[in-house]
């Protein structure tokens, strides 16, 4: 009986599946077909627009590339721009300088230069982009009456039409020997020269004297114009031949434009083309029209991979004009495609939707649907950071202080969800999202991607008769990049749909796919320290100033602060050391691992490595490879050979800003290493460091800095995916003989970083953000240790900084000294305030031990969940049962009826002390 009843049961479940999938398909907007299916999703297409939609079956959601109701819902674009919601793809180019852009329906499909075709698991959309003749090129400015009547007016079926086109023309011929008695001269024209014998003669009854002579010279001028004459009298007489016993007709002068466009859409009908065009003017030598060389193609296919959704856009299948022919203005032109932006309107929500997207800014954030912020601008940031070589910044930002550093979107809309992983082209990525009344009535997420970059470079001369200041032409990568560009879209369950939901199917992605796994769980709360080892700075010495190293923590001292901590109770020590190597923080070129003297000798290094070994501390000395600080002769650094060169073509450099004015300080700028000599430095840092015998190592800017080399060669050119994909390789070389700790770190190093520093904790964004999310906590909680600023150096330092550790189970971190911090005042390290270990000693214990009251000693936890409760009032959920309640402001938040969260506080709801 039981057995049948599950029989039964199980019958109905597939009952039930199948009728929420046939009522989803049901749903669809006529006119859609289905292109493919397996067990988790059906793909429909709309052959008259290209536009896609997923059935997805368990849930039964509907999702559109394409707002299915906008063309009532949509009320503040119009024309071109409301058609552009119809687009899969819009592309940005440049032409003479400025950028202009192209959408695959105004620019595609409405012209019917697409082609779909059915693939295996999914669809193949090519689309050309630009119309190869515009509109004016398929009326004639003159042509034979013979032709006129058998191509054109013998096509057109009504009298009345026939008769409009016709009156828009004038009927002249030169006639031997005629002499119509009226003057028709026309000044500068020699017409016993030009006209040898031969007459003019108009047949338009209703033109006067001045009309005919108008007609006639408006001929002259169409062939001093395609001949490039001076004047008109510079035409030839035999230039002017196939006028002679021809009737021809000639567009008059003062047609208006709306007859124009009328008059077009027959001769269309008729199928009268541009080629036909070109034939009848080059009869009369009259410039042809030319074919508009703006033409673009760009394939996109659509892939049913499992529940998810692949678009792939195969990168040698993009085509751009380069360097063509332009037989008009006869020069080679160019028309640079530099972005691409997919699928802008997939889910896109409207006016009466309820939802919000997620965009990865720094630690993630909530863009909420129809939640328009004051001053706030579309959001518009790069997947890691900026390029920094592409061309140098020139003004600091706040929003520098955080980048994006996991390449994902995605949105919740009415009770479904879906997040987009982009798995191919990251580094060439932005994130993209619009609210309504910014462009559109649409609230909207979406990627688009760099494929060639380009950069506006600014022009200065001066002198004598020379004062331009603002002069500026655009530079281009020498090349397309490489990569294909390749989306997942990932459709969330039902108890998923919310951001923490797609932080769990990104981790479960980065698990399956990259190889992540869960760390073993231990006991003790681990502390995370930075030790300053030594600085640089200018100080007299003998009256000549010199660049003078001195001590902030001595070797022997790293040693009194380890013990310091462990005798007060620390269960687990992790230690950077930064200004161990030779030059201090800012350390020379580093193709060694010289010791810088004063911190330590050989000896005491040696000391201390093995003590802090035994003692269970690791030890993860610091290096920079990217950022060349110092560099000597010695150090065979030369900048115009390993320094990565800009679009603008010189030697690319970081630069520091003023504090006070957020301009770059010429002096202090910091001379960067090209992605392509990354190999050979480490080569030769590994072969002196793997001496000491040391089995961790610190990366300070392997996982924060991206840039390409963007040289004039594309063999020696570095796109910046391919730099990506370098700097991934020297990291995974690193991390197969040592435990790596990573600052940042951008997601394509995360399967190599034993511990994270610097990670995400806020988001810094722009206004059009609404709400900070743990979504980076989220995804790497677990698979890898993190921590983010130190606290005594933090922006937001005391109990707002605790609720954030609360809040994301990030490792306490603060940075310490042995020196006072006084030391470094007036120096270039004046920012390292409250370092000094005995005067920040009890704050760090304090908090070390209110998060391990809090959190516990079982190490490490796993977020399970997170929701927002109330504007910055968050809750979070461990994997152990802990939960607790973070309230960011300044009141109270009345969590029930008998509990309140205070200001600024928290509460522990379920588990814990």
């Amino acid at each position: 009986m039981r057995a049948r009843l599950l029989v039964l049961l199980a019958a109905l479940l597939v009952a039930l599946a199948a009728w929420t999938a046939t009522a989803g398909a049901a749903d669809l907007p006529p006119g859609f077909q289905k292109g493919a299916e397996n067990e988790f999703l059906e793909l429909y297409f709309k052959p008259d627009t290209a536009e896609i939609a997923l059935l997805h079956k368990e849930t039964g959601a509907l999702w559109f590339s394409n707002p299915p109701g906008r063309d009532q819902q949509e009320t503040l674009a119009r024309g071109a721009a409301k058609a552009r919601l119809s687009s899969q793809l819009v592309i940005t180019y440049y032409a003479a300088n400025q950028q202009q852009q192209m959408d695959s329906f105004n620019d595609s499909v409405a012209h019917g230069q697409y082609t779909i075709i059915p693939l295996e698991q999914g669809l193949r959309v090519e689309y050309k982009f630009g119309k190869t003749w515009q509109d004016r090129d398929y009326l004639p400015t003159i042509i034979s009456e013979e032709r006129f009547n058998e191509l054109i007016l013998a096509n057109i079926a009504k009298e009345k039409d026939r008769a409009f086109l016709r009156d828009m023309y004038g009927l002249f011929s030169l006639e031997e020997g005629y002499d119509s008695g009226e003057d028709l001269s026309i000044m500068g024209v020699d017409f016993d020269r030009l006209l040898d014998g031969w007459g003019i003669k108009v047949d338009e009854p209703r033109f006067r004297t001045a009309d005919k002579r108008r007609l006639f010279q408006e001929y002259l001028v169409l062939i001093r114009d395609h001949k490039q004459y001076a004047s008109l009298g510079d035409v030839k007489p035999e230039e002017i031949v196939a006028l002679r016993n021809t009737p021809t007709l000639l567009l008059k002068w003062n047609v208006m434009q709306w007859d124009i466009e009328d008059a077009i859409q027959l001769v269309k009908a008729a199928g009268y083309t541009p080629e036909d065009v070109a034939f009848d003017h080059e009869y009369y030598n009259v410039a042809p029209p030319y074919p508009d060389l703006r033409q673009f193609t760009v394939v996109v296919e659509y892939l049913l991979d499992g529940g998810d959704l692949l678009v792939r856009i195969p990168a040698e299948e993009i085509t751009f004009p380069d360097r063509v022919w332009d037989a008009k203005n006869e020069r080679e032109v160019s028309y640079p495609l530099t972005t691409l932006s997919v699928l802008p309107y997939f889910g896109a929500g409207g006016a009466e939707d309820a939802g919000y997207m997620f965009v990865p800014d720094g630690s993630g954030a909530l863009i909420y649907f129809n939640r328009p912020t004051p001053l706030a601008e579309p959001y518009s940031r790069r997947v890691y950071g900026q390029d920094y070589a592409a061309v140098p910044l020139r003004e600091y930002s706040a929003m520098l202080k955080e980048q994006i550093y996991l390449p994902v979107f995605g949105m919740v809309n009415n009770g479904q969800a879906f997040l987009a992983i982009i798995e191919e082209g990251d580094a060439s990525a932005r994130i993209e999202a619009m609210l309504p009344g910014m462009r559109d009535s649409y609230n909207r997420v979406w990627a688009s991607f760099e494929v060639r970059s380009s950069a506006r470079v600014n022009m200065e001369a001066e002198g004598e008769l020379i004062h331009l200041r603002r002069l500026s032409i655009l530079m281009y990568q020498a090349r397309l990049n490489k990569n294909d560009i390749v989306l997942r879209y990932v459709f969330l369950p039902e108890e998923d749909t919310s951001y923490a939901g797609m932080a769990r199917a990104y981790r479960h992605y980065l698990m399956e796919k990259h190889g992540l796994t869960l760390l073993p769980s231990r006991s003790g709360l681990p502390l995370l320290v930075d030790v300053l080892g030594s600085f640089d700075q200018i100080k007299p010495v003998l009256g000549i100033p010199t660049n003078v190293v001195e001590p902030l923590t001595t070797h022997e001292q790293v040693r009194l602060i380890v013990d310091d901590l462990l005798a007060a109770g620390v269960d687990e020590l992790k230690v950077r050391y930064l200004g161990w190597l030779r030059g201090g923080i800012r350390h020379v070129y580093p193709r060694g691992a010289l010791l810088e003297k004063a911190a330590g000798t050989q000896r005491t290094w040696q000391q201390l490595s093995r003590s802090l070994e035994e003692l269970g501390v690791a030890l993860y000395p610091s290096v920079d490879f990217l950022r060349v600080h110092r560099n000597n002769l010695l150090d065979l650094y030369v900048q115009f050979i390993h320094a990565p060169r800009g679009l603008d073509r010189s030697a690319a450099v970081l630069n520091t800003f003023h504090i006070a004015t957020y301009q770059p300080i010429d002096q202090r700028q910091i001379p960067l290493l090209s992605p392509a000599r990354l190999s050979g430095v480490i080569d030769a840092f590994l072969k002196e460091y793997n001496s000491y015998g040391l089995s961790r190592l610190a990366l300070g800017d392997l996982g924060l800095l991206l840039y390409g080399d963007y040289r004039l060669n594309p063999a020696t050119l570095v796109d910046r995916v391919m730099a990506a994909e370098i700097i991934a390789q020297e990291v995974s070389r690193l991390s197969a003989d040592r435990g790596l700790m990573i600052a940042g770190s951008n997601a394509y190093l995360l399967p190599y970083a034993e511990v994270l520093v610097e990670a995400p904790l806020f988001a810094r964004g722009e206004a059009i953000l609404h709400q900070t999310v743990p979504f980076y906590a989220l995804v790497v909680s677990g698979l890898v240790e993190y921590a983010g600023e130190p606290f005594n150096l933090s922006d937001h330092r005391g109990a707002f900084y605790l609720l954030k550790l609360l809040e994301t189970g990030a490792i306490p971190y603060f940075a310490l000294s042995w020196e006072p911090s006084s030391a470094t005042k007036n120096t270039d390290f004046d920012y390292l305030l409250s370092t000094q270990f005995r005067e920040i000693k009890g704050e760090l214990l304090a908090v070390y031990n209110q998060v391990r009251d809090v959190l516990g000693s079982q190490w490490p936890l796993v977020i399970t969940d997170h929701q927002v409760l109330a504007p910055n009032v968050c809750a979070t959920t461990y994997h152990n049962g802990l939960q607790l309640v973070v309230n960011y402001t300044a009141q109270p938040y009345q969590l029930s009826a008998d509990v309140a969260v205070p200001g600024v506080g928290f509460v522990v709801v379920q588990g814990g002390k």
